[in-house]
């Protein structure tokens, strides 16, 4: 026993000393308080982040950038790129001609805590059609870029400018906009009214047992001219030409910018059979304010690409 004396003593020492101060686990990493500098880095991160994914949208697909934007708006337009993408026949690449990102000031206001961002930037986009020839078209995103703080240290896009104009007055968001007629369905989810296109995004359900298809003929954006209607022809997915029985399609279609709402209606006609079903939405009460259509000459021919 008199061997294990030495051991005893500092064992009791150590009993009798003061408890130890403070935490026993590291902090949280939500505990720690992101100063100024590494909160401006973080937000210009966020941007550099975004522009990089939506040029690799077409090639990875629209997940990465789902998870970088902080609005409804912006989910709603990731959602109908991924679409976008997903019906052109073909391939898609895109570089990035990234200039400036400055840090500007800290928002706090009713809709947003975050930042804005100074943003210089080109992405290209190269479109490779499997039959027809490769064409190009570059999306200028220059302005300042709103980022919500979604924790310390992590921002999220909320708002930026596409080709001159904010992208939050570009999208227009629907509810309960439904048409049906027997079986099928046609729901206009949103559109985009982002220049040189007006671009229609629209759900068709077909709860019957026969495919449904659309008429060429019927589908237009009309305008009222002199007490009648004039057709106008855009370019719609090919998702949109048959639905099949039983199945829920995305589909969009895209026709030359307006100038105003009123005295518009979007139409589509499917076939079942020898029965003809119509579907129109009259915008003059769904969209106030639209952005102004590009100079004449300048607007590239109506298509769907992003």
């Amino acid at each position: 026993m008199r061997r294990l004396a030495p051991l005893l003593v500092p064992l009791a020492l150590a009993a009798c000393a003061p408890e130890p101060q403070g935490p026993l686990a590291p902090i949280a990493a939500e505990q720690v308080l992101a100063g100024p500098a590494l909160e401006a880095s973080a937000a210009r991160d966020a941007v550099v982040a975004f522009v990089r994914a939506y040029a690799d949208s077409g090639r990875v697909g629209v997940g990465p950038l789902s998870r970088l934007v902080a609005s409804d708006d912006l989910l709603a337009w990731v959602r109908w790129l991924g679409v976008q993408h997903r019906e052109f026949p073909g391939t898609i690449s895109a570089t990035v001609d990234l200039r400036d990102v400055a840090f500007v000031a800290t928002l706090e206001t009713e809709q947003v805590s975050g930042a804005q961002i100074a943003l210089s930037a080109t992405v290209a986009f190269e479109f490779d059609p499997l039959d027809g020839e490769p064409f190009r078209r570059a999306r200028i995103l220059d302005g300042p870029v709103t980022v919500a703080r979604i924790a310390p240290g992590e921002f999220r896009v909320a708002d930026l400018l596409r080709d001159g104009v904010p992208m939050s007055d570009g999208i227009h968001r629907f509810r309960g906009e439904s048409r049906t007629d027997g079986w099928v369905t046609v729901t206009l989810d949103s559109l985009f009214t982002f220049p040189p296109n007006w671009q229609f995004n629209v759900i068709v359900e077909n709860r019957g047992d026969r495919e449904v298809h659309l008429d060429p003929e019927g589908v237009a954006l009309l305008v009222r001219r002199d007490g009648s209607f004039e057709a106008i022809e855009g370019a719609t997915t090919a998702s949109l030409s048959v639905i099949p029985a039983g199945a829920t399609v995305d589909g969009i279609l895209a026709y030359p910018a307006q100038q105003e709402a009123v005295g518009r209606v979007l139409s589509l006609v499917y076939l079942e059979g020898r029965t003809a079903r119509r579907f129109e939405f009259p915008l003059d009460d769904l969209v106030t304010v639209v952005p102004p259509p590009p100079p004449a000459g300048e607007a590239p021919p109506t298509g769907i690409d992003g």
